[in-house]
């Protein structure tokens, strides 16, 4: 399979601010290039994709660095079917003959009656197959101790039960579930049915939340809630009964996926889906007003 890495603006107030960079009024000059926000940045749910890569990449990089000698991290991907036959591949290689993008169309054998027909051009749309990366962490005998689950939209919409059946069967077959949702759309999707969380966290207002199962305890779920204006969390990955568990710092990961995705150029006048309660958006835009990465409008 192979990777693609387009590179090009995310935002075109970027050519503005060249074009004008002699100005020290104009606001995108003199931006602060950090993480406007104490926590998860919810504008970065505009380029999800490509923020979800970056942390499956933060992520095994810090496990990487920790794990005993004998585990080992890895990326997994999995492209899901969507039409008249559903399901999931995960890809190898792929041989695709695209010799008409060259001029070559494909060839067929039409009929007689039909030779005369000048035959329509259709527009070609491109569209994507839903791909879904988790992380994985195996012995080297093979075997699966845990697996962390980096959540999308798609996980919490369209694929959900898909997802709810894998995460499940992870649970019931023994194996640490990691469970990371810093998205805001689609439905509260980790594994905290049945175990009190509205009456514990329906008061937080606007947050995020981690969810540990541990196979060692698998009545009992570890939750990390962490209210937008706060600092995401440092967690434990559960491994083996008799390892250490090791420590992941999310926020570290989000501050570092922000800088490396130049994630400063997103457009921050887009309206956030779902919007923010008004005292939470007041609170993000003086955020972005003290970045420099908005510009404040006078009357």
């Amino acid at each position: 399979m192979a990777l693609v890495i387009a590179i090009h603006r995310i935002h075109p107030s970027v050519d503005k601010a060249l074009a004008v960079a002699a100005s020290p009024d104009y606001p995108f000059v003199d931006m602060d290039k950090r993480n406007p926000f104490p926590g998860m940045n919810p504008y970065m749910e505009q380029t999800w994709a490509d923020v979800h890569l970056r942390l499956i990449g933060g992520i095994l990089d810090a496990l990487g660095l920790e794990l005993p000698d004998d585990l080992v991290a890895k990326a997994e991907l999995q492209v899901d079917i969507v039409g008249e036959v559903s399901g999931t591949a995960r890809p190898d290689v792929s041989i695709l003959d695209e010799s008409w993008k060259n001029g070559l169309p494909p060839v067929w054998t039409d009929a007689p009656a039909f030779r005369d027909l000048v035959v329509t051009e259709p527009a070609l749309l491109a569209v994507e197959a839903p791909k879904q990366r988790w992380i994985e962490i195996r012995s080297s005998l093979g075997e699966l101790i845990t697996v962390i689950e980096v959540l999308s939209p798609s996980n919490k919409d369209q694929q959900r039960s898909a997802y709810i059946q894998k995460r499940d069967s992870h649970v019931v077959a023994g194996v640490n579930v990691v469970e990371i949702d810093l998205v805001r759309s689609g439905r509260r999707t980790v594994d905290v049915e049945g175990c009190g969380y509205d009456e514990r966290f329906g008061t937080l207002g606007e947050h995020t939340v981690i969810c540990v199962s541990r196979a060692t305890h698998r009545a009992r779920r570890e939750i990390y809630a962490s209210p937008l204006r706060e600092r995401l969390p440092v967690i434990r990955i559960p491994l083996r009964r008799t390892d250490p568990d090791v420590p992941l710092d999310i926020q570290a990961l989000v501050d570092r996926c922000y800088e490396s995705g130049r994630y400063w150029m997103l457009d921050y006048q887009r309206p956030l889906t779902p919007a923010l309660p008004a005292a939470d958006a007041e609170w993000a835009r003086e955020r972005l007003l003290a970045s420099r990465l908005i510009a404040r409008v006078e009357g």
